[in-house]
């Protein structure tokens, strides 16, 4: 199983650490390496997130939300939003 990181979950977390370098640059690297650790550690347990909407799961790290959904090979990272309202882009 591999953990694969959708273009929305990307695009959305370039302007998460855009947000955040703002007042440390420090802070928003430091933010994205626990991040991508976090997230690399739902291949030993897929199933560690809170169960959500729609068949998927949310991971919540220092106050944002990380959807994700699981299948037969992959651990699909959906986003990651701040206490607005998340929409899944339409493919």
């Amino acid at each position: 199983m591999t953990t694969v990181r959708s273009d929305q979950f990307k695009d959305e977390l370039k302007g998460v650490l855009a947000f955040i370098a703002q007042d440390k640059r420090t802070a928003a690297k430091k933010f994205n390496r626990e991040l991508q650790m976090l997230i690399d550690s739902l291949i030993e347990n897929p199933r560690k997130g809170r169960n959500a909407k729609n068949e998927s799961r949310e991971l919540v790290y220092k106050g944002y939300t990380i959807p994700y959904v699981i299948d037969d090979e992959n651990i699909i990272i959906l986003g990651i939003f701040n206490q607005n309202e998340w929409k899944q882009r339409k493919k």
